[in-house]
């Protein structure tokens, strides 16, 4: 193991070790941050800087050990972001808000390919905002992060992806007392390894989104969605361009008994080239507290859903498209698992050990909605398809993970999972087990 990998590995360690699969359990999606408000929390050390001027640094490392399904032996792997933000506030109505960011990957594996996963110093974020955050209109313009609902269809992607996801993107938004809305439109950034990132100016996103706050603290928000690419092939390798419709809905909250709920349903029309879009997709998820409401004890039940092709020379295309998630946090650590042709059953529990550490365990079971469509990772690309197999299997899958919160600065994460091959994923050639163990650490200021 070379000398980067060594101190990459003991700067793991020594940064803090435990905690908790971010994404794994079924918890809340925190609403999306504002880091040029976040030092001014209460939390912070005492300012030393004007109070127009913010700055903050967020460090995260994460070392992990993950075979390929082309290969059963795996070599450890370290990637390390490093974030710096500056935020200027002039006056009460307009805010300007930059981050820069280095990610790097390091291992002594020749056939792993560093470059893919480096995006050396680069301006992620540059944005200025206009009027006033909590309440009232909002016009935010500039390359920004982007979240709907849990991040299932558009997300920033923070928690796992080493760059994270961002857009260059106008977005108006108005907060009302006990509803917010927002429209935006922008361009997905490419990340470009060793340049500027650009925009993917072949895509466009837009939407609109509504969050109506329901009794105790539910939340109702209805959404729609557009996504026009270029560039795009149907499943016979057709090219040509897409435009997908996506009107959705979701709902999260309480139910007496201890009970709570999260779920979220999305159609899609519209055309991929030729074809006409016919596809849906839902996530159905039940949690129950034994202990009380109060308790953080929580065990989970969940069923996922997204419909694939059944027949791609029928001229209707029934692929949904998840746009652009933040797929690992809702997937689990089955990388190539995305919400496109797939359905899975899922239990968790959530145990709190003490005020600072929890532990999970979960289990999913995943089967392609049709044999017909592909097992799709991410993406139009697809891992593997094969019309010709018997079996609708993909695997199952089985984690563990551990967290330890040492303040709202440090967190660390600790995880293992364990993907069984099933029958689909045999009968394709992929016939090794998934084996992933990884070790994260967080820490920002």
């Amino acid at each position: 193991m070379n000398r980067r990998l060594w101190i990459s590995w003991a700067l793991c360690v020594w940064a803090g070790l435990p905690v908790t699969v971010l994404g794994q359990a079924p918890e809340r999606a925190e609403p999306p941050r504002d880091p040029a408000l976040e030092g001014s929390k209460a939390e912070q050390p005492p300012a030393r800087l004007p109070a127009w001027l913010k700055l903050g640094v967020e460090l995260r490392g994460r070392a992990e050990s993950s075979n390929e399904f082309e290969r059963a032996s795996s070599e450890p792997l370290y990637l390390n972001r490093l974030r710096l933000n500056a935020g200027v506030q002039p006056a009460p109505w307009v805010r300007f808000f930059v981050q820069a960011q280095d990610a790097r990957a390091f291992t002594k594996d020749p056939d792993h390919d560093e470059e893919s996963l480096r995006n050396t110093l680069d301006l992620r974020q540059a944005y200025v905002d206009f009027g006033r955050v909590e309440g009232g209109w909002q016009l935010r313009a500039g390359r920004q992060e982007l979240a709907v609902g849990d991040e299932r269809l558009v997300g920033a992607d923070n928690y796992w992806d080493g760059f994270g996801q961002a857009f260059d993107a106008v977005l108006l938004g108005f907060t009302g007392a006990r509803f917010r809305v927002d429209a935006f439109t922008g361009f997905r950034v490419q990340p470009s390894r060793r340049s500027l990132d650009p925009s993917d100016t072949a895509s466009r996103i837009a939407g609109l989104t509504l969050q109506f706050k329901t009794r105790g603290a539910g939340v109702l928000e209805p959404y729609f969605l557009w996504k026009r690419g270029g560039d795009t092939v149907d499943l016979l390798e057709h090219p040509g361009h897409r435009d997908v419709l996506t009107p959705g809905v979701r709902a999260q909250g309480a139910l007496p008994h201890s009970l709570d709920y999260n779920v979220e349903m999305a159609l899609q029309r519209g055309h991929v080239v030729d074809e006409r879009i016919s596809a849906w997709a839902g996530h159905w998820e039940l949690g129950w507290k034994p202990l009380g409401k109060e308790s953080a004890l929580r065990l989970g039940l969940e069923y996922n859903f997204a419909s694939g092709d059944r027949n791609p020379a029928d001229g209707k295309h029934g692929t949904f498209d998840d746009l652009y998630p933040a797929g690992f946090n809702k997937c689990g650590m089955a990388d190539p698992i995305a919400w496109r042709n797939i359905r899975y059953p899922a239990v968790g529990v959530e145990v709190p050990l003490t005020r600072r550490w929890t532990v999970y365990g979960g289990y999913r079971n995943f089967r392609l909605a049709t044999v017909h469509d592909g097992l799709y990772p991410g993406g139009d690309e697809y891992l593997a398809r094969n019309p010709a197999a018997t079996r609708a299997e993909v695997g199952s899958h089985v984690l563990a993970s551990a967290g330890y919160a040492h303040s709202n600065h440090w967190k660390a994460y600790a995880g293992y999972g364990y993907l069984f091959p099933g029958g689909y994923l045999r009968q394709s050639g992929y016939v090794t087990t998934i084996r992933t163990a990884y070790l994260l650490f967080s820490f920002a200021f």
